[in-house]
């Protein structure tokens, strides 16, 4: 098999072309400066997050006493809502934070609407099935007597479990510019509100249609959409920490 001709006049060109100009000292400083980058691991940022969002709802356990009306409340009803609640705290933290096989970065929109399906769906579980035991389970008076001060209650329980896990993806996912990172937040967010409301399934003694659905489902859009918001604005703030730190 013969090899291809030559180009005769991209011989000349060559030939011809001067030396290239030498590396500016500007550039030259940059080149000097430059460090290795340690590699991402994936798994280690999902576990570092979960972590960090695990420490107030285990602590709430060993502190807090169970609901008094767990042993009247239906056993399937109990686990399947359970089964509910973890699913919606479990696919949007992998679907934010590992990304597709053979790929590098997770897909931000794929987690996004993730985490938009389970908050619809985790507020839509707590309106259409709860189950409550008369006499037993604490109802409200009236469906919206006391209402604000128990959702607070509730939705200030989700908060506890989300900032810590908004705190730490913000650092481990700050070089990470080339991914939206509200696409990000938004579902790690919502995975502490799910988080908090797989614990409170447990805990907490109040019951009522209007309050699992809004109070508890509400954690987590409160923390979806706080996730959004924040999340970028700490991954930017600790990575302006950091440089300042290095005096760049």
């Amino acid at each position: 098999m013969s090899s291809p001709p030559i180009d005769s006049e991209l011989l000349r060109a060559l030939r011809d072309a001067g030396p290239p100009p030498p590396i500016s000292t500007d550039l030259r400083s940059s080149l000097d400066g430059m460090k290795p980058v340690r590699t991402r691991v994936p798994l280690r940022t999902l576990l570092l997050v979960l972590a960090a969002g695990c420490v107030y709802p285990v602590t709430a356990l060993a502190i807090y006493p169970l609901r008094r009306d767990l042993s009247a409340l239906p056993p399937a009803w109990l686990i399947g809502v359970a089964l509910v609640w973890l699913a919606g705290f479990c696919i949007p933290l992998v679907l934010a934070l590992l990304p597709r096989r053979h790929q590098v970065l997770p897909d931000g929109r794929r987690a996004l609407r993730a985490a938009v399906l389970a908050a619809l769906t985790l507020v839509l579980t707590g309106l259409l099935f709860t189950v409550d035991v008369p006499g037993v389970t604490i109802l409200p008076k009236s469906r919206w007597a006391g209402f604000w001060p128990l959702w607070w209650h509730c939705v200030s329980f989700s908060l506890k479990a989300t900032v810590p896990m908004l705190l730490v993806a913000s650092i481990a996912l700050r070089r990470m510019t080339v991914v939206n990172l509200s696409f990000l937040g938004a579902p790690i967010g919502a995975v502490g509100g799910a988080l908090a409301g797989l614990t409170l399934h447990g805990l907490c003694p109040y019951g009522g249609a209007a309050h699992v659905g809004l109070a508890h489902g509400g954690g987590v859009v409160v923390g979806a959409v706080l996730g959004a918001l924040w999340l970028p604005l700490l991954a930017r703030a600790d990575g302006r920490l950091r440089r300042a730190r290095r005096g760049d």
